[in-house]
């Protein structure tokens, strides 16, 4: 009996080291620049240690998130049968996605099992993230470092920064979780919230020095969305209120002060020409128009990554690239799997259940990359896999940090001790 005590033990705590080494994953995930990215070697070895702990027996996904996940690896793998050019490229391109299911069931497991504590732990190793990420954005644009010319896209040409990610349209919507993160604390707590204006600023600065319209578009539509959750719910409607009055004041003050100045720098600029409809927009679109009709030719897809060899161009929309590259019926597993996860988050918040502002944040992100999406390729976007994976998590309380993490009870247990080694 002791030994099956003592072995029943360890096995509790390779869990809790799998726990541990994951989150660890999920706060070296702004360094994706070099193949393969350290957040995935840490993230192998957490789910190699997981698989030798003992799991709660729960079920964590839904019938269409379970139908979603065997549609998407089932199909990828079927589409390595028509691939026509480099299928080393190919066979990677499927063990990708494969990780990324992975990153998402176990996502879903450690949500579903850690609750609210999990939530906010995730989601502050992102922002943890999001923030080293961002001082890299601010050395670019200082330039203070030499050859700073690498932490942009482009070549030569210091405009749109990409810090530690492979480029700025992805660097740019990974900073979006941590911007409604720190928004919430920023409303929500007092002890911590110029701390979290400070970062707040930082995440903007970067946000803004990516140019990526895509991710401007994403970060609107989910903060919007996130604010109205916030101003729905009682206990933060008035402090929310007055953010957004003060944020409106400060806009409109500084455009009345400074409207000639402004106007004169907006004039040929770059921040201007993005802001207007590119050249390139027509083609694009015109090639996602195209693509959508191809895929009724090869409904099994043309294998990962040859469209660019078999048409001569990708299509920058997410579920018809997945489509023509994997076939229709994985492009219905995304489907599954990301609808799954929007509509649970939409059955809680409807509903009110107790944690519905946590499923609030979730759908806020998802709801602005599924606009994204339409116009990028976010197949291999952990964060995306990710967010639908919190959404499967079970959250029982409205509040993002909880006791400020329990220091409260810690000083409360530290006070209990010294009054009792008094007596």
């Amino acid at each position: 009996m002791i030994a099956t005590a003592q072995a029943g033990r360890a096995v509790d705590t390779v869990g809790q080291m799998s726990w541990r080494i994951y989150i660890f994953a999920m706060a070296l995930s702004f360094f994706v620049v070099v193949e393969p990215a350290p957040t995935d070697l840490v993230f192998m070895v957490a789910l190699g240690v997981f698989c030798f702990s003992r799991p709660i027996k729960t079920a964590f996904l839904n019938s269409a998130a379970i139908i979603g996940v065997f549609l998407y690896l089932a199909f990828s793998v079927l589409s390595l049968a028509f691939v026509q050019y480099f299928p080393t490229l190919a066979y990677r391109a499927v063990a990708i996605e494969f990780y990324m299911i992975a990153l998402f069931v176990l996502t879903a497991y450690f949500m579903k099992t850690r609750g609210d504590a999990g939530f906010a732990t995730v989601l502050l190793a992102l922002t943890i993230g999001g923030v080293m990420a961002s001082f890299v954005a601010i050395v670019a644009l200082l330039d203070l470092i030499p050859n700073s010319d690498i932490l942009f896209r482009g070549e030569g040409v210091r405009y749109r920064v990409k810090a530690t990610f492979k480029d700025p349209n992805v660097f740019g919507p990974f900073i979006v979780p941590s911007l409604l993160f720190v928004t919430w604390v920023v409303v929500e707590s007092a002890r911590f919230r110029l701390l979290a204006l400070a970062v707040m600023g930082l995440l903007l600065l970067s946000l803004l020095s990516t140019y990526s319209r895509g991710a401007w578009i994403h970060s609107f539509i989910s903060l919007s969305f996130f604010s109205l959750a916030l101003l729905i719910y009682r206990p933060t409607a008035r402090p929310t209120m007055t953010a957004i009055v003060w944020v409106f004041i400060v806009i409109c003050g500084t455009i009345l002060l400074f409207l000639d100045q402004i106007t004169a720098r907006l004039a040929d600029s770059f921040f201007a020409e993005r802001l207007s409809l590119q050249s390139y927009d027509t083609s694009r679109f015109g090639y996602v128009a195209e693509a959508a009709t191809l895929i009724w030719e090869h409904p099994l897809g043309i294998g990962p990554v040859q469209a660019r060899f078999v048409y001569g161009y990708l299509p920058h929309n997410t579920f018809v690239a997945f489509a023509m590259h994997n076939g229709i019926f994985a492009s219905l597993g995304l489907m599954l799997i990301y609808g799954a996860a929007m509509m649970r988050c939409g059955v809680k918040i409807l509903h009110q259940n107790p944690g519905w502002t946590k499923y609030a944040l979730i759908v806020s992100v998802l709801l602005g990359l599924l606009v994204l999406m339409q116009v990028v390729g976010a197949i291999h976007w952990r964060h995306l896999y990710l967010l639908c994976g919190m959404a499967f998590g079970t959250y029982t309380t409205d509040r993002l940090l909880p006791d400020d993490f329990g220091w409260k009870k810690r000083r409360h247990h530290r006070r209990h001790s010294l009054a009792q080694a008094s007596k």
